[in-house]
């Protein structure tokens, strides 16, 4: 009987792992983190570009057409940052953190090892090493119910950090900015 192990057929474990990954996701505080920092460092992401466009505007502009591009990268440089502050604020919040399920261990490795990508050399220790007990895990585990923010959100959160950033900048907001599709 020492097939016996092998009985269970790749589709029902597929399938399990596919309840439990939703089930737990709803659940799991580790899991709503990561969405959130994912989202954070999307919108983030998205400011960075639309601050380099700008930048890029600036060098490429007339003197009296350079002022208003300056303002507009201001603004956007200050975007980044609060978005950019959001994602280490939710980092921060990572050991306090306790995750319910592997899928939870899962989603707080992805926030360590994502926040990394950023920072240091992926290739230095210790990170082939937790990006190794990372892979393990999904492939025990089952992957994370993720998804990629709609794109109506991310322009939502640029507006807002554009927003902010108009404030603590103290310009009225400028009618030509808007966040990169």
């Amino acid at each position: 009987m020492a097939d016996s192990d092998h009985s269970t057929t790749t589709p029902s474990v597929t399938h399990r792992k596919a309840v439990n990954a939703s089930s737990h996701s709803e659940a799991d505080p580790a899991i709503r983190l990561l969405r959130c920092w994912l989202l954070a460092q999307h919108v983030s992401h998205v400011l960075c570009r639309l601050q380099q466009r700008l930048e890029k505007r600036i060098l490429d502009a007339a003197a009296p057409k350079a002022m208003d591009e300056k303002v507009a990268y201001s603004i956007a440089c200050q975007a980044e940052v609060e978005a950019t502050t959001v994602a280490l604020k939710l980092q921060d919040e990572l050991p306090q953190i306790h995750a319910q399920s592997l899928l939870g261990i899962v989603a707080k490795l992805e926030i360590i090892t994502g926040a990394d990508r950023d920072i240091d050399d992926p290739t230095d220790f210790p990170w082939p090493h937790i990006a190794s007990v990372l892979d393990d895990l999904k492939k025990i585990a089952g992957g994370l119910p993720v998804e990629r923010p709609k794109r109506s959100v991310v322009h939502e959160d640029c507006r807002r950090y554009q927003a902010i950033a108009t404030d603590l900048i103290g310009m009225e907001k400028q009618p030509a900015f808007s966040a990169p599709a």
